[in-house]
């Protein structure tokens, strides 16, 4: 019997959280943002910085992982950016450098640019 695999496609622009390296340990970090007091989704930069201490990282390091996970540059974190961060913590007591910037693998899903919207919005008339 003769078995064809057909490759599947997905839409250009459109993340699933299962292509999100960070989506494997999300549901404990979840459990860590949500004691965290979120406000309309969000942890305030305050209460987040006090979570990120408690890695014992310098400060220089943890300043460096925030400006990489607060994405959309708001000074507060929700739950996708947090995952980030801690995610990035991770990475960096286990030895590893962090990126210069964030690589596109690592944006969390909602913040990924859709390149659609680009060429729909930014086009150029002749």
């Amino acid at each position: 019997m003769l078995s064809v695999n057909f490759p599947t496609r997905q839409i250009p622009g459109r993340a699933d959280t299962e292509d999100w390296i960070v989506s494997r340990d999300k549901h404990r970090y979840d459990e860590i943002f949500y004691t965290l007091m979120p406000i309309n989704g969000k942890v305030t930069g305050i209460n987040a910085k006090r979570e990120m201490m408690n890695s014992r990282l310098p400060n220089t390091v943890l300043g460096k992982i925030w400006k990489l996970a607060d994405c959309d540059k708001d000074g507060m974190l929700d739950d996708e950016e947090f995952a980030l961060a801690q995610h990035l913590i991770k990475i960096k007591l286990e030895g590893f450098e962090l990126p210069i910037e964030l690589p596109n693998h690592l944006v969390p899903p909602s913040h990924r640019k859709d390149p659609t919207a680009d060429i729909l919005y930014n086009h150029q008339e002749d």
